[in-house]
Formats: structure tokens, C-alpha cells, sequence
């Protein structure tokens, strides 16, 4: 359950250049649209962990801000003027809103950073001419992301443990690639995401498997149904122990597996949403070269009662599709 406690928007105007600050936090009515955004991004799977250091000076300004509450417009105007100089020169042309909230989240306390592209969009006016009513269609060039809009960058920060999730695009500063938010802003590390690390998995589950000649739709399938029960049961997935189970009867293709995710830096353990690991691993699209498509549950690919993989003596693959009662047209 989130629920805002306070939210002020700062406008960094891209165009002309100059941003404008605002002292006042915004009105209470508007929480309903701000804590919207907030639930949808908090259950964004490609959303980054870090942490802020004891010295980092974000860290030190909320802080003192905890201390002091009167200095919430002073601090989150130092942050977007910072995150305005850096988008100005990344050579950005589209005018965002920045708005900062502190919020709950269950019984903790965060600070969020939200980023509102502004959007072309079209509206009406009226006007009058000669006591007759004139309506127009008039463009408008800041219209703010609806509430289902997904946003492109943001930032929570757990304001008890200093811990960090953002999502964020990469952009050229100075000829060099960066992410705004934790390479210049918050100055934290940027490991892979939950969903970085579940589409890694799966990549190299297909590799392992076509370097030893196995099936890849089928590890893959497996490794999806692993990962399936470990978002089921604790929201938490081991890369490694994905590669043990896939793997466990052959050393060779598990060893390998093994290298390929150290070599990838994937995270020895990561958080991931049970809706998003339902979403992305219940279920397995195959599709041959003859054009015949099939979705199959993940988790029938390891019970033979339901569908078998066998490979003919000329090299082509046969499926057996089992124990079906009934077929319906879609």
C-alpha cells in the first residue's frame, strides 16, 4: 500500500533553457494521480537495486531533510537544477516535469524522483467574436503522461536502509554514454534488473543448450518453470540454482552454465514481482519451421503425460501432444 505524504513539481523547460522552481508543495487532490505512477512503477520489473553510501550527498540531503522538514522545496530544487544542467547538456529538447514525494510504502518511508516527459496533445477553446462563440482545437505543448502511462524515469529511495530502485535511459554527456539518474544524480551503482537478469537467464539456458546439441525450447521451457515456482514461492530467483535444475543430469552443460552467468554479472540473488514472474514464465510460445504455433504451460514441458519432444532417425522432431479432451477453436 503506498500512500503519499507530500509531492512538489519543479518544471526543467529544456527549450528556453530556464527552469522554474516551485516554493509550495502541491495540493493534496493531485496525490491521486501522483500515487497512481508511484504503484505502477514500483512494480516495474526492469527497475535497478542500488544503494546510497554513507556519504552520498543525496543521502546527506535527505537526511536533512528528515531532520527538517521546512527544507523539502529547498533540496528538491537542488535536484532538479542538477538533473536540468545535465539534461541541457545531453543536448535534450522535450520539457519534463520533475516531481518529488515522500511517501509510504506499507510502514517505510521513501523519497521519490518521478520524470514527466511533456507530451504534444490537442485541446479546445473558446472564444468570441461579435457575441458569437468561436470553439477552436488548439495545440498544447505540456500535457502530462495519463495515470496508466508507464514512466521512463524514476527513483524510489528507502529513507530507512538507503536503498535504491530506478529506471532510467541512457543518453551521451561529453561524448560518453550515462545514465542521468545513478551515474550523475545519485551517485549509486547500476546493477541488472529483475527482468534484465530473467532474459539473461533464458538466453544463456539457449546457448548452453545449442552448444551441446540439446533442444533449446525445451531448457528454455524448464528454466522458465523454475523460475515460475521461485517467484510463486519467496519472489526471490537464484540464477545459479535455475542452471542446476535445467542441468542437473548433464555437469558439462551445467559448468557452462555456470561460467556464462559469472561472466554476465548477474546478481547471485534478485527480487522480482510474483505478477511479472507469472507473466513472463507461465507460459512458452513455440513455433516450427513448417508455421505451426503452439503456447504450451511451461510447466508441461517437464511432465511427458502432457507434451514429449522426440528426435527422429532423419533429424526431425516430432511433438506428441497428450491427453487432450477436448480441442477448441480460437
Amino acid at each position: 500500500m503506498i500512500q503519499v505524504k507530500r509531492a512538489i513539481l519543479h518544471i526543467l523547460d529544456l527549450n528556453s533553457g530556464v527552469p522554474v522552481f516551485s516554493d509550495l508543495d502541491l495540493d493534496r487532490e493531485l496525490f491521486d494521480y501522483i500515487q497512481k505512477h508511484l504503484e505502477k512503477s514500483w512494480k516495474d520489473a526492469a527497475a535497478h537495486p542500488s544503494r546510497l553510501g554513507d556519504v552520498n550527498p543525496i543521502r546527506q540531503k535527505l537526511e536533512r531533510y528528515q531532520a527538517d522538514k521546512d527544507v523539502f522545496a529547498s533540496i528538491t530544487q537542488e535536484m532538479a537544477d542538477k538533473l536540468h544542467k545535465d539534461l541541457m547538456l545531453c543536448g535534450e529538447e522535450r520539457a519534463m516535469d520533475f516531481v518529488a514525494v515522500e511517501f509510504l510504502a506499507g510502514e517505510v518511508p521513501h523519497f521519490g524522483i518521478l520524470l514527466y516527459t511533456n507530451q504534444l496533445g490537442y485541446t479546445h477553446k473558446i472564444s468570441y467574436q461579435d457575441n458569437q462563440a468561436s470553439n477552436q482545437i488548439i495545440q498544447h505543448f505540456a500535457i502530462l503522461p495519463n495515470p496508466t502511462q508507464k514512466l521512463t524515469m524514476f527513483a524510489f529511495i528507502n529513507m530507512e536502509d538507503w536503498s535504491v530502485r530506478f529506471v532510467d535511459k541512457k543518453r551521451v554527456l561529453d561524448g560518453e554514454e550515462v545514465y542521468l539518474l545513478p551515474d550523475r544524480l545519485l551517485n549509486c551503482t547500476m546493477p541488472v534488473s529483475s527482468k534484465d537478469t530473467i532474459k539473461k537467464v533464458h538466453k544463456i539456458v539457449t546457448k548452453v543448450a545449442e552448444e551441446f546439441g540439446q533442444n533449446p525450447t525445451q531448457a528454455v521451457c524448464q528454466a522458465k518453470a523454475v523460475l515460475l515456482e521461485a517467484g510463486q514461492k519467496s519472489e526471490r530467483i537464484e540464477p545459479a540454482e535455475v542452471g542446476r535444475k535445467v542441468f542437473e543430469h548433464h555437469s558439462g552443460m551445467r559448468d557452462s552454465y555456470m561460467e556464462q552467468i559469472e561472466h554476465a554479472s548477474l546478481p547471485k540473488v534478485t527480487a522480482v514481482d510474483r505478477d511479472y514472474a507469472v507473466r513472463t514464465n507461465k507460459s512458452h510460445k513455440i513455433k516450427t519451421d513448417t508455421g505451426i504455433e503452439l503456447t504450451v504451460p511451461s510447466d508441461f514441458f517437464n511432465n511427458t503425460d502432457y507434451i514429449e519432444f522426440v528426435t527422429n532417425e532423419n533429424g526431425t522432431i516430432s511433438i506428441n501432444i497428450k491427453n487432450v479432451g477436448e480441442i477448441i477453436n480460437r
